[in-house]
């Protein structure tokens, strides 16, 4: 008896054994299965339809689309080390040097009030300053004498991680952005501070956007997007604002590209959030070399105890280079080394020659490299239409916000400074850096409309600048007549005859202001 009943225990303790043997295996079962490849698969071919399946190499006017290696979402945001030296805009071979990942809670949401914004002059746009202000913003204003001011569409947004590199001090960033492109931007905001360190620290962010497209938040195409901000590849700054940006309508689309950029206004938002003495005013896409930033901040601190001149402006020559080239010159010996290889030249050398045409930039092209940025000469004629990339004390001139779009911008400002008694000195080392060379045939025919129209305005504030300095020292009110700067075609496109009818037009002013200046 003692006998069976052992055995019928033993046969008790083998069924219990096998049934949490199979409850085991039915479990890993379940758990194997929710993680199946065809779920991984249908979830990642998914998120690539809504992602960016394209990745832009070279400059954007000739920006061409390939496979993204990576998905953009998948990966926690990673801070990126931005002190590396200067590299092409290839966010794939970017490097992370922080792998720790940030938790979505992690990154702050930016709140925003539309009904706090102020108004331009011609109650056109609002402007919402200091959006987003710096971690470092008011420790590093208060001990920089220079400060980098720039301005740019939502679209470009990205450029600000390449020019922040070789940056290190305070930057006054202008945004445009209407419609629902302010939504897209402060999310793009948030994701640029979450990601990198230096635009944490260093830059705040103004956004302007139009009344007649003003500027939102809540949108129901952005319901669940502050979620995917958070999980977005640091990486992949460029393809990460294109899959924002796709929440852009059809409709918008339809006016959004040839919409009249207020440049100057944004201009005049970007230095005015400058706290420090200099101001200097790129667009986002010029890049200085690498140190230039400290190598300038010991010139203004000599410049003061030197001689303190509050009319002067420290020109900082601008070159396109090739995108065929691997990287950026970092230095002027680098740099002429590209002009002989052809692989840099003036900037606009081929679209506007007259650009930098006042800086005589073969002159400074023979001048060697020396150990610090120090004046090299002189712009002894000023020739109308210059428009350079300078370093002055932050009282200058502002831009004129009635030249809206392209054309007329920025160098009537360069003018306004001529007539007030500026003095124009090129720095010998300095000079930053475009990606692409530019043509004509990248001219789109709303880009033409939009210079004809500043074009004619020019008359009424050549007349205006004249009577506030009670000056005219280039006699511009004798030549508008002649000039006839209201009637002046501007071409466009690809076609040949446009091509004709631009160098006809072009050349004509070129050869009058050039003979103008060396007859007198």
């Amino acid at each position: 008896m003692l006998r069976l009943f052992i055995k019928s225990r033993g046969r008790y303790l083998e069924l219990a054994l096998l049934v949490i043997l199979l409850n085991l295996f039915i479990s890993f079962t379940v758990v194997w299965y929710s993680n199946t490849p065809s779920e991984i698969s249908r979830t990642s071919v998914q998120d690539s339809r809504l992602l960016l399946s394209v990745e832009y190499t070279g400059d954007s006017a000739q920006a061409s689309e390939s496979p993204v290696s990576e998905t953009v979402l998948g990966m926690k945001p990673q801070p990126v080390n931005t002190l590396e030296n200067t590299q092409r805009m290839d966010q794939s071979e970017m490097k992370s040097e922080v792998p720790k990942a940030v938790a979505t809670s992690a990154i702050p949401n930016l709140s925003f009030d539309t009904t706090l914004g102020v108004f331009d002059k011609f109650r056109k746009f609002q402007s919402h300053m200091f959006s987003v202000v710096g971690e470092a913003w008011s420790v590093l204003s208060s001990s920089r004498a220079l400060c980098l001011g720039a301005q740019t569409s939502v679209d470009r947004l990205y450029e600000l991680v390449e020019l922040v590199k070789n940056w290190s001090g305070p930057m006054s960033i202008a945004v445009f952005v209407p419609d629902i492109e302010l939504a897209v931007g402060l999310r793009y905001i948030q994701y640029l501070r979450s990601c990198n360190l230096a635009i944490e620290r260093q830059v705040s962010f103004h956004l302007i956007y139009p009344v007649e497209h003003q500027g939102t938040t809540n949108h129901p195409d952005l319901q669940g997007l502050d979620e995917v901000v958070g999980n977005m590849d640091c990486k992949q700054p460029k393809q990460v604002l294109k899959f924002l940006l796709n929440v852009r309508s059809k409709e918008m689309l339809a006016w959004r590209e040839s919409y009249p950029y207020p440049q100057n206004l944004l201009r005049n938002l970007a230095k005015n959030g400058c706290q420090t003495n200099y101001t200097y005013i790129p667009d986002i896409d010029m890049v200085p070399t690498p140190g230039m930033d400290i190598q300038l901040e010991t010139f203004l601190e000599k410049q003061e105890k030197k001689n303190n001149c509050s009319k002067c402006a420290y020109v900082i020559p601008t070159y396109e280079i090739s995108i065929n080239s691997t990287h950026l010159p970092s230095n002027k010996t680098e740099l002429l080394q590209f002009v002989k290889d052809k692989q840099a030249r003036q900037f606009h050398q081929a679209l506007y020659s007259i650009n930098q045409k006042s800086s005589n930039l073969k002159k400074w092209e023979k001048i060697p490299e020396t150990e610090e940025i120090d004046i090299a000469y002189k712009v002894e004629k000023y020739i109308f239409k210059y428009e350079p990339l300078y370093i002055a004390r932050g009282d200058t001139p502002a831009f004129d916000e009635r030249f809206i779009g392209f054309g007329m911008t920025r160098n009537t400002q360069v003018y306004e400074m001529y007539v007030a008694g500026y003095s124009f000195y090129l720095l010998n080392n300095a000079f930053t850096n475009h990606w692409g060379f530019q043509s004509l045939k990248t001219r789109p025919q709303w880009r033409a409309r939009q210079q004809e129209q500043n074009n004619a305005r020019f008359d009424e504030f050549a007349k205006e600048v004249s009577a506030h300095y009670n000056a005219d020292p280039y006699k511009m009110l004798d030549q508008l007549k002649k000039m006839n700067l209201k009637h002046v075609k501007v071409a466009y496109g690809t076609s040949k005859k446009n091509n004709t009818v631009a160098k006809k037009e072009e050349k004509k002013p070129l050869q009058e202001d050039i003979k103008k200046v060396f007859t007198r």
